[in-house]
């Protein structure tokens, strides 16, 4: 197939360590519905973050529709969100059931705030084909806590339209980041107004997001495997950086990625005037193709090959001050199932959490979709207990370190700097 495609522990008090993150809370009832205190069957509460609220109320309106205990769903601004989880985590006053952006799950696991669900997840019978990312990282000492939820993985994304008037055959895979960086030279050649490659250049989440996959594609590591230890001024993730670097100061990627982000990098790429941009796949379902613009998605290769993406996204689980667990495992084991991953998300053009569902009959209509199913199985979450703090937090260590690599005279140097103000972040 080718590569690239058209058209129960209890709460305790809020640790530092959560300084920066987003999570999102659910609950529901079961096919033989909890009764609630007042007899009734449960109505067990759900908190969401604005920026994947879409897909779970999408989950909780499917689910309602069919069973008595009912979701009560509350969308919380995500900028807001950490503060009122960390009120309520601090009272022992959390929705019954807590999910977060995945890279935050380790520090939240070891904040106490999730019950034990490894009998209810090894029971199922499709227990090995969740996303092995998302189960790792919401799992420690052989206990789970969490079970995939949402899928935001990162992958490049092409106009087509640009690609053939540069003279670059859309359907031929990339077979390395260096080809990448040619293809997006002839685009920019085309014109003063059109850009080679664009991708989020002000925000350290989403750069590690977009750019360790092609670490990972090179052989290398961005982390150790503890967690504890920046990798990025090794070899492998100098020459990535490296040829970014040579992109921005060729022109290949405009000067405008420099303030970009993240709010506005789907919006420049419906303009039809980008050839590439790296980006998670919403690009799917927020850009809307026209006479300018036919999309196409191709894996994020290394420097001399390879392919990889980073597969972000949220888990879920039964929070620990859940009183209605079983109401809470019954909703959230039917968002696993084909009717939820099928019949509710793919239907709606979204990733499926099972890799044994990502082949469907809502999928296939869409050969995109299909290649990012498929590019799963060559992704990676990185797993560290202070991820966020490291690189999700504007004032963390590694925005300035990403800035200096990407756009300043020396990314070897400005790797190298970064490597005890990132270390010492991920180890405290």
């Amino acid at each position: 197939m080718a590569s690239t495609y058209r058209s129960p522990r209890r709460a305790v008090a809020w640790g530092g360590a959560l300084a920066a993150s987003a999570l999102l809370l659910t609950a529901c009832g079961a096919s033989t519905p909890e009764e609630g205190a007042d007899g009734e069957p449960a109505t067990v509460t759900m908190w969401a973050r604005a920026s994947t609220a879409s897909q779970s109320q999408l989950l909780v309106d499917a689910f309602n529709a069919e069973h008595e205990t009912q979701i009560d769903l509350t969308v919380v601004p995500t900028d807001n969100y950490l503060q009122k989880v960390g009120v309520a985590a601090g009272a022992d006053e959390l929705p019954c059931v807590l999910a977060s952006d995945v890279v935050y799950m380790p520090n939240f696991v070891r904040q106490n705030l999730f019950l034990d669900v490894t009998d209810r997840v090894e029971a199922l019978e499709f227990a090995d084909a969740l996303v092995p990312g998302h189960m790792d990282l919401g799992t420690e000492d052989g206990v789970i806590y969490s079970v995939p939820h949402t899928i935001g993985m990162s992958a490049i994304f092409q106009n087509d339209v640009l690609l053939e008037r540069a003279g670059i055959d859309p359907s031929a895979e990339l077979g390395s980041l260096r080809e990448l960086a040619d293809n997006a030279a002839a685009v920019a050649a085309l014109g003063p107004e059109f850009s080679g490659l664009y991708y989020t250049g002000n925000n350290a989440g989403s750069i590690s997001f977009t750019h360790f996959p092609a670490i990972w594609a090179s052989g290398g590591e961005a982390l150790s495997e503890d967690g504890t230890e920046s990798l990025l001024s090794s070899d492998e993730s100098v020459e990535v950086f490296e040829i970014f670097n040579e992109m921005f100061v060729s022109g290949a990627t405009p000067d405008s990625v420099r303030n970009e982000s993240g709010a506005t990098r789907n919006d420049v790429f419906a303009t039809g005037n980008v050839g590439y941009v790296l980006a998670s796949n919403s690009v799917l379902e927020a850009v809307a193709e026209n006479e300018a613009l036919t999309i196409g998605v191709q894996g994020i290769p290394g420097v001399d090959g390879g392919v990889s993406t980073y597969v972000g996204g949220d888990v879920v689980g039964i929070s620990s001050s859940c009183d209605t667990p079983d109401a809470a495992w019954e909703f959230l084991e039917w968002t696993l199932g084909e009717e939820a991953q099928v019949d509710v998300f793919a239907q709606n053009n979204i990733l499926s959490v099972r890799t044994d569902l990502a082949d469907n009959g809502f999928s296939a209509e869409d050969p995109r979709v299909v290649r990012l199913g498929e590019l799963l199985a060559d992704g990676r979450t990185p797993k560290a207990l202070n991820y966020g703090q490291t690189f999700n937090d504007p004032n963390g260590p590694a925005l300035t370190a990403f800035r200096e690599a990407l756009f300043g005279s020396d990314a070897r140097a400005a790797l190298e700097a970064s490597d005890d103000a990132i270390n010492s972040s991920l180890a405290n």
